[in-house]
């Protein structure tokens, strides 16, 4: 086991550093650069020159790359250009607030899409399967953007049921209850976006094992459909699941960016747009980078956890 694992850690390294050079090349290549950003039209050359050198953008290109790599291996990202604050201090203090947001909102997915798609995969053709499938045709048709401006619009103006913006009341006491109002509106918005997909992929695994050979010997010995689904079916349908969480972790930072940035949450998502928006590229690097590394170590996760529930994967018979 430990000799699998060290093999696939051997193999995401490359995978890194590729990426690490994808997401710094692009950077480059873009139309404007930080520069820009803070170069005025009348600026003096020389002071353009100052400014280049200060940010080592007076360089080559090989040797920004190593400089900036070296930073990222040593756990500092840089430092903003616009807000000139650390862009490590900054992911530390709004990395939890995605997470607070992201993590339920998709572990509630996960729980509702294993009911529904159960449901769905045993009654195929029926009409509760045709109802679910509806709603998850309708589900990924729908953009998130749109749904999170429509449940704003009822729930939050016209209603005036929850909050619209923030974590928290401003100038209010940070309470659990407070955080819950603020919570709620986001939360359904995640769930609904990331439910459709996983439902199917639940719906699509119990077809395929209520086709198996113990569903016939558990129907043979009399076992009812509701045992024979969620006490024998439902155990083999989880293990694929292991694979969409584990695929999952990069979400944890980068999975509700447009939510975030709708409802005013202060996670990376708002960070990143306003980075974007003001071309800091040392944060917009940072956060690529990051979401990228996530992607790997996601799909590593769910390989380990995989082989520890089946040994085929690790060649063990």
């Amino acid at each position: 086991m430990s000799r699998y694992i060290l093999k696939r850690i051997l193999q995401a390294i490359p995978l890194l550093l590729i990426i690490s050079i994808i997401c710094f090349t692009f950077i480059k290549l873009a139309p404007y650069n930080a520069i820009d950003a803070m170069a005025t039209p009348n600026m003096p050359e020389k002071t353009v020159n100052l400014i280049k050198a200060k940010y080592g953008f007076d360089k080559p290109a090989y040797v920004q790359y190593f400089l900036w790599l070296k930073g990222i291996l040593n756990g500092q990202f840089g430092y903003s250009i616009v807000t000139h604050e650390s862009i490590a201090n900054d992911l530390a203090a709004r990395i939890p607030a995605t997470i607070k947001l992201v993590l339920p909102s998709y572990l509630l997915a996960v729980v509702i899409s294993i009911i529904l798609g159960l449901l769905a995969g045993a009654n195929k053709n029926k009409f509760i399967d045709k109802i679910i499938d509806g709603f998850c045709s309708i589900g990924i048709a729908i953009p998130t953007f749109w749904f999170a401006m429509i449940i704003i619009f009822i729930f939050g103006y016209k209603l005036s049921i929850f909050p619209i913006l923030g974590m928290n009341t401003i100038g209010g006491q940070q309470s659990f209850s407070d955080f819950l109002v603020h919570f709620i509106m986001p939360c359904v918005v995640l769930t609904m976006a990331f439910l459709p997909q996983l439902t199917r992929y639940v719906r699509s695994s119990t077809i395929g094992q209520i086709s198996q050979n113990y569903v016939t010997v558990q129907n043979a010995f009399g076992g009812s459909t509701h045992e024979i689904l969620f006490k024998h079916v439902c155990k083999n349908v989880l293990l694929p699941i292991i694979t969409k969480i584990g695929m999952a972790l990069p979400m944890l930072v980068t999975g509700g960016m447009i939510t975030e940035t709708i409802f005013g949450w202060p996670g990376v998502g708002p960070y990143f747009i306003t980075a974007i928006k003001g071309m800091d590229y040392p944060v917009v690097m940072a956060i690529l980078v990051l979401s990228s590394t996530l992607v790997i170590l996601g799909n590593l996760l769910s390989d380990i956890l995989y082989s520890l529930v089946d040994p085929r994967i690790r060649g063990v018979r």
